[in-house]
């Protein structure tokens, strides 16, 4: 994307906790713009010690965060890091620098990119005393519509992300985070034999419901009904680790709960391939209610059926193709009972799988959503297109 002197136009995606080869920001966001013409600029976290490129990106490394602590006290930082790369357009993508980068870049063009519902993730951190939640809660919102009205456009990652923001700024653009089928992970044949095990490559706290996965591998167990739980993925603390790794103990499945360590994002979809099943059984907080889990998609996608949350949001994308159970989250027998009848229905659950790969095929791709974000910028630096 060349300016009007000739020189491409600078972008810089702006990160404090996401990684420098995030799915969203890195492979989909960043390479879809660089790929168009855009001179993309990413910080983020890195265990590199010095700027460097990454493909047609050059990557602005900072180190990863030690505590929430570390993360909110740096935030001037990384925004004074953003203002001398000097973008001609900013896209940031964790709420706490959204103040600071607009405070630090002065007139250039910024735009919020959602991934959360910030606001209910608020009502729910365990880290936050329960009675100041809500006054932590409100204090947010006035400051976060404050910041909102001086962006150029904001970007959600699903409808109820976006309609909060649709009623502070008349630029709203939903891009949702599904898979980029031209990955070569993506396209390396999808019936072949798997092993029998249910995975779940992501985030592994709480609000992902692990221990309901594991009562229901005990479950199983009991009715001798043989499957895995394969887990990757970053703890949310050693606490919580050790809380589901006595969980299976109790339930005799340690020897079929299998935790593959935290993987590169080529890796963790490697591992969901091998997998009969993909786990998408969250837990109904206010978050998850409101956007769509990046990996239920890339299990589709490889052709997984897959047990999932019964969530309006959910059905309301999955039903029409019918792609696998959906499960109250909150009763292991359900899910137990959704996988027992998947394994002991491979044809139905071949069909299910082929179903998903064709829904990603035809609709839910980064192709389409990768569009849109083009579209946008194109709109914002170059208002005559």
């Amino acid at each position: 994307m060349q300016s009007s002197n000739s020189h491409p136009i600078r972008v810089c995606h702006v990160c404090s906790g996401h990684t420098s080869d995030d799915s969203r920001v890195f492979h989909k966001e960043c390479r879809s713009l660089a790929l168009a013409g855009y001179e993309v600029h990413l910080i983020a976290t890195s265990k590199s010690p010095s700027i460097h490129k990454s493909g047609d990106v050059t990557i602005h490394p900072v180190p990863p965060c030690k505590s929430r602590l570390e993360r909110i006290s740096r935030r001037w930082k990384i925004a004074d890091i953003a203002a001398m790369v000097s973008a001609d357009l900013y896209h940031v993508h964790e709420p706490e620098l959204l103040g600071p980068l607009l405070n630090r870049v002065g007139k250039k063009p910024v735009i919020y990119d959602v991934h959360e519902s910030y606001f209910d993730l608020l009502g729910h951190r365990s880290w936050i005393p329960v009675l100041v939640r809500p006054l932590i809660q409100t204090v947010w919102q006035r400051l976060e519509a404050k910041w909102v009205k001086k962006c150029q456009a904001i970007i959600a990652v699903a409808e109820p992300i976006a309609e909060p923001y649709m009623k502070l700024h008349e630029r709203v653009e939903i891009i949702r985070n599904f898979p980029d089928l031209s990955q070569d992970e993506f396209n390396s044949g999808n019936d072949h034999v798997r092993e029998p095990a249910c995975v779940m490559a992501g985030s592994l706290n709480g609000d992902r419901n692990l221990a309901n996965m594991v009562l229901a591998i005990g479950i199983l167990r009991r009715r001798n009904t043989y499957i895995s739980l394969w887990l990757a993925g970053q703890w949310e603390s050693p606490q919580y680790e050790g809380i589901i790794q006595k969980l299976a103990v109790d339930e005799e499945v340690s020897d079929r709960v299998r935790y593959f360590g935290i993987l590169p994002h080529k890796d963790a979809v490697a591992l969901e391939s091998r997998a009969s099943i993909g786990m998408a059984t969250v837990l109904p907080t206010g978050n998850f209610l409101k956007t769509l889990l990046i990996k239920l998609f890339e299990c589709m996608a490889l052709g997984l059926p897959v047990v999932y949350s019964n969530f309006p949001l959910f059905q309301r994308y999955l039903r029409e193709y019918g792609v696998g159970v959906a499960v109250d989250p909150e009763k292991p027998e359900e899910i137990a009972d959704a996988l027992e009848y998947l394994m002991k229905n491979p044809q139905i659950a071949l069909q299910m799988g082929r179903m998903g790969r064709r829904a990603t095929m035809e609709k839910y791709n980064w192709a389409h959503e990768g569009n849109k974000l083009l579209a946008l910028y194109s709109e914002i630096l170059d208002p005559r297109s």
